[in-house]
């Protein structure tokens, strides 16, 4: 009885537990919030056939199962909408109706982050949420003026508009912000206006300000007199024309704030000393990058920092031998662009999380540290346009996760590092313009290399037949060494000079094009490609499947001692914008087809063995002279040289078919060395076979030559005696 009374109250309570689960769960989102969210889905612009929208259909009659809507787990209501970078991809920008937001009265966190967001209807609509506690609109495209309430709405906590472009004056915004505030950025935008730090003094929760990239701001910490209520984490203050009316120093009121994490100060032509104190001040993250600081780096403290950068400023002096008891943290440093002189230090090498250095743009001499390049995390590492010397890594060099190679303009001799086959992810290598030797012969297949610079060195050899499997090469650059033999016929292979599959990199590329060297970053870096091997001593005929690379932009093939013609197949080269052929030994016509392609404005032929006239054409008329100079049997404008008939003719007369059939029988080499022979063998047998035959032939034969030779010893006999 005990037994069956205990059974039917666990019973009882599972069936209470069961009940209670499907009131939750049954009930679903509310109604009014259902097509509120179908009215935003619908407004990005996702039809019935596509995926996102059989995607929500499936839960249709519950929302608070889509992706991206989180509810409250006690009434259903939804409390959260958090869609990241569902519209990235999208042409169409999404021009959304802010008063949809508003129906969702219990939503605390709305996060719209990367969805190409174009304007925004009913802005203010949104003020009305009173439990809306986090607002992120970041990396869109929205350009209208911030309504005054977005910032004092009562529950809000976090703002970040950052990555759009808003305007309007943003003192406004801040002055009147709720003081409950903990994260406010609005970083990368176009505000303007006056904004002394002042109005911020009483945020005392504020955690995070983000003021960076508005070029038309100017903010002032100084001036007037102030002091904070608040203890900030990460200050953005980069290129916001900070403190000009104060005498463009570091803000003082950083010398109170005891829990900085990330400070960025670039790009502001800050005044004075190195800001040593700073070192001690910030725990993970400074950036002082592009001021005007001088002075020397400190020898003895110790620092928390991960990240460093102190670039483009006027320091001088040498790098602190101990460098690894000073930052023994150390992920990322940048010393760029100052005027550090002496050794790189060894202790460099010792510092086991170091993945990024930047030492390019200095004064350093001597070796590279061994232990920088040993058994590394590094994944960038920038060492160029300094006066380093030896060789350029270990030869031992072993880093795995490298992704950019940057060691041109020093003084480096020896071979092409061989150890780089270790690093599989390399996407640039640059080693210009040092004194390196030898060949490049045991490189492995790179297939994330985008950009292989070794330009101005004195390598030698064949060019590397690994370079046919690289298919995201971009920028080849092999020019001015002593390569010898053939260009490979094998680049057709190349996804990106084939095709429009684009490599990319965040790091700029210098490449020379149309005779200028131009330097290629952000969008002009990944749309440029090209290939140039002038100035070595390459043979043969140029490939005819070059002509397949229809993504390539200039192709420089110069001073080398290239033979055969002009391959017709470049009319395919569609987007060709320059093309530099002089100086070698090619023959034939220049194609009648290359003159019309329209994207060509660079061309050069001169100093060949070209013949015939020049094609006329639009676009040839737009180059000079010079551009077809040395060509003794070229004719043709810009050339003063006149064509006469047969030139003329030469270039694409058709033959007589009688005297084509004529020399299809009597010039073929087996028919005429034949009748040569024949015609020996005739005339020699003619002669001896009379001579053999008759006895009589023969004696008159030898008298006659006998009478000659007296004759001729007569006369000599003659000249001689007199």
């Amino acid at each position: 009885m005990n037994i069956f009374s205990t059974y039917n109250g666990m019973l009882l309570l599972f069936i209470m537990i069961i009940t209670s689960c499907n009131i939750g769960f049954n009930h679903g989102c509310v109604d009014e919030e259902r097509t509120a969210l179908q009215e935003i889905t619908e407004s990005m612009g996702y039809g019935h056939d596509s995926y996102e929208y059989s995607y929500r259909s499936r839960f249709f009659d519950d929302c608070c199962r889509w992706e991206g809507v989180h509810c409250s787990p006690t009434n259903s209501q939804v409390i959260g909408i958090y869609f990241y970078f569902i519209k990235e991809d999208s042409e169409e920008q999404w021009f959304l109706d802010m008063s949809l937001f508003s129906k969702l009265k219990q939503l605390q966190e709305l996060h719209l982050v990367g969805n190409n967001i174009g304007g925004l209807d009913n802005p203010e609509a949104i003020c009305e949420l009173s439990n809306l506690q986090r607002l992120d609109l970041s990396i869109n495209s929205m350009e209208e003026e911030v309504p005054p309430c977005w910032g004092n709405m009562p529950s809000l906590r976090t703002l970040d508009l950052s990555r759009n472009e808003f305007r309007g004056n943003l003192t406004s915004i801040l002055a009147n912000v709720s003081k409950n505030i903990e994260v406010i950025d609005f970083s990368h935008n176009l505000f303007e206006g006056f904004v002394p730090f002042s109005i911020l003094a009483n945020l005392s929760n504020l955690k995070h300000l983000g003021l960076s990239y508005n070029y038309h701001l100017e903010v002032e910490t100084d001036d007037p007199i102030w002091h904070p209520s608040f203890q900030v984490q990460h200050l953005l203050l980069a290129d916001c024309n900070l403190n000009h009316q104060s005498g463009q120093g570091i803000p003082r009121f950083l010398s109170t704030q005891y829990n900085l994490q990330t400070l960025d100060l670039s790009s502001n032509s800050l005044v004075g000393n190195f800001p040593t104190w700073l070192l001690q001040n910030v725990s993970s993250v400074l950036s002082l990058r592009s001021n005007c600081f001088v002075g020397q780096f400190p020898e003895h403290l110790q620092s928390a920092l991960s990240t460093l950068d102190i670039s483009d400023n006027r320091l001088d002096g040498h790098l602190p031998l101990h460098f690894d008891l000073i930052l023994p943290q150390l992920f990322g440093f940048n010393a760029s662009s100052n005027q550090f002189s002496g050794n790189i230090p060894l202790s460099l090498g010792e510092l086991k999380q170091l993945e990024s250095v930047d030492l390019s743009n200095n004064r350093l001499s001597g070796p590279v540290p061994v232990g920088l390049t040993q058994n590394s995390p590094l994944w960038y590492l920038n060492l160029s346009n300094n006066s380093l010397e030896g060789e350029p890594l270990a030869v031992n060099c072993n880093m795995p996760k490298l992704h950019w190679l940057l060691l041109h303009s020093n003084h480096f001799v020896g071979e092409f590092p061989a150890c780089l086959s270790n690093s599989l992810l390399l996407k640039l290598i640059d080693v210009r313009h040092n004194d390196l030797s030898g060949t490049i012969s045991s490189l492995s297949v790179l297939t994330q290399l985008g950009a292989f610079l070794v330009s101005g060195n004195q390598i030698s050899g064949h060019l590397p037949k690994e370079l046919c499997e690289m298919q995201m090469l971009q920028f080849l650059d092999f020019s001015n060494n002593r390569f010898s033999g053939n260009i490979p016929p094998c680049h057709h292979k190349s996804l990106v000079w084939k095709n429009k599959i684009q490599a990319n990199s965040w790091v700029p590329i210098d490449f020379t094009t149309k005779g200028i060297s131009l330097l290629y970053q952000g969008i002009p870096l990944t749309l440029m490609t090209g290939i140039d091997f002038s100035v070595n001593t390459l043979v043969g005929a140029i490939p005819q499947a070059i002509g397949e690379l229809s993504e390539l932009h200039s192709l420089n093939l110069s001073n080398n001692h290239l033979t055969g013609h002009i391959p017709t197949s470049f009319k395919e080269l569609n987007n060709l914008e320059s093309l530099d052929l002089s100086h070698n030994n090619l023959t034939g016509h220049i194609p009648p087809e290359i003159s019309q392609m329209s994207t060509l404005s660079k061309f050069s032929v001169a100093f060949n063995n070209l013949r015939g006239s020049i094609p006329s054409s639009t676009q040839f008329s737009t180059f000079s002279e010079s551009e077809f100079e040395g060509n003794p049997e070229l004719c043709g404008e810009p050339l003063q040289r006149i064509c006469s008939g047969n030139d003329a003719d030469d270039d694409g007369r058709k033959e007589n078919p009688s005297e084509k059939a004529e020399e299809s029988v009597f010039d073929k080499p087996l028919i005429f060395y034949s009748f040569v022979f024949i015609s020996y063998s005739l005339g020699f047998w003619g002669f001896i076979a009379p001579l053999y035959i008759s006895a009589q032939w023969r004696r008159k034969y030898f008298a006659t030559i006998d009478g000659w030779i007296e004759h001729v010893f007569y006369v000599m006999y003659f000249i001689l005696g007199t």
